[in-house]
């Protein structure tokens, strides 16, 4: 029966770990509405740069890939209007934070495009 006990916290100690390497979060903390905004845009950028990376390696393969990457630039420059608009209205330190560090991603995204 002790046995039955340490298996079974050590197996939930390794899933709360997990979550907690993989989303930088505890799974019982709720993510803020802010925080939530803050990570749908995240998301997008991560559809974003996926989108890049298929255009390239379209293109490396010696297909037309312009009519894939001729809108990503267009849709990175509006994401980042829309965490510079979102900005002013964040309340808490960690949505700020990550508005801030996704603004640095933006701009690392757009300087991968040139």
């Amino acid at each position: 029966m002790k046995r039955l006990l340490v298996v079974a916290l050590l197996v939930g100690g390794v899933m709360v770990g997990g979550s907690y390497l993989l989303t930088g979060r505890w799974p019982w903390v709720a993510l803020s509405p802010e925080e939530e905004q803050v990570a749908a845009l995240r998301d997008t950028l991560g559809r974003i740069r996926q989108q890049w990376r298929e255009a390239g390696k379209t293109q490396a393969l010696g297909v037309d890939a312009s009519s894939l990457s001729d809108d990503l630039p267009t849709r990175l420059d509006r994401l980042d209007r829309e965490v510079e608009a979102l900005l002013p209205r964040l309340r808490t330190t960690e949505a700020r934070e990550q508005a801030v560090l996704l603004r640095r991603d933006i701009a690392t995204a757009r300087a991968e495009m040139r």
